[in-house]
């Protein structure tokens, strides 16, 4: 966990929260504003985003783009008392029963209370630990199956109507999902959209035509847009 960034988001979030993830060696950072949140979730400036409780509307468009980077860890509700009473007294079935609030259930009523603060730092800790594990692999669906997909085997990817086409080696797939959607799943490092319709595997280039504006891909030369042309250089180790 250590250097991992992590924004919350939501409100009545205890300061024993945060100081525990700070303990953990965890970079916390807070927003209030959908778009400042958007803003560094886009630049790459956090790791993960911790939700705590239901938001308004406003925040639909980032949860879903949150959800679709694998960064987003959402938790309902939140016990903000220590965790040894908490622990304690969230399974007796000794609470009041009073309505006041405090979570605590009946010995009728065994609902959940939410997590504790030590749960939600040892969650946070364990996506931490796999956020940054390298797939190099997919599965995509064919018929009834879920066919494994070398990343490296992908040679590029197009929009076909309204999803998209995976050009795998000689054959290509075709599956149910946006180039935009396509490249949260994807590296980064090893995947970048060129074009409005293309997205190359920057492992498969055979040599970029910088007079006619195209890259070799396979058999293939795709032309590139000029507004993506600065984002593949940037992945280019010119010498």
């Amino acid at each position: 966990m250590k250097n991992s960034t992590l924004l919350i988001v939501g409100v009545g979030v205890p300061s024993e929260l945060t100081e525990g993830l700070a303990k953990a060696g965890c970079e916390v950072q807070r927003s209030d504003s959908p778009l400042t949140a958007a803003i560094a979730l886009v630049r790459g400036d956090v790791d993960l985003v911790l939700m705590v409780g239901p938001q308004d509307e406003s925040w639909n468009d980032f949860t879903d783009a949150a959800f679709a980077t694998g960064k987003l860890v959402s938790v309902e509700s939140l016990i903000a008392i220590p965790t040894a009473l908490a622990n304690g007294l969230g399974t007796n079935g000794n609470g009041n029963g009073n309505g006041n609030g405090n979570g605590h259930s009946n010995g009728e009523d065994h609902a959940e209370v939410g997590m504790t603060i030590s749960e939600v730092v040892e969650l946070i800790q364990r996506r931490a630990s796999t956020q940054h594990v390298v797939q190099d692999y997919i599965y995509t669906k064919v018929g009834n199956k879920l066919r494994k997909v070398s990343l490296d085997d992908i040679l590029f990817i197009e929009v076909e109507g309204k999803y998209s086409a995976l050009q795998v080696r000689e054959r290509k797939y075709n599956v149910k999902a946006s180039l935009k959607d396509l490249l949260h799943k994807l590296p980064s490092d090893r995947f970048v959209r060129v074009s409005r319709n293309f997205v190359v595997n920057l492992n498969q280039i055979q040599h970029i035509d910088t007079f006619q504006y195209t890259v070799k891909v396979g058999d293939l030369e795709i032309p590139i847009s000029r507004t993506y042309k600065e984002e593949l250089m940037r992945h280019i180790n010119l010498i």
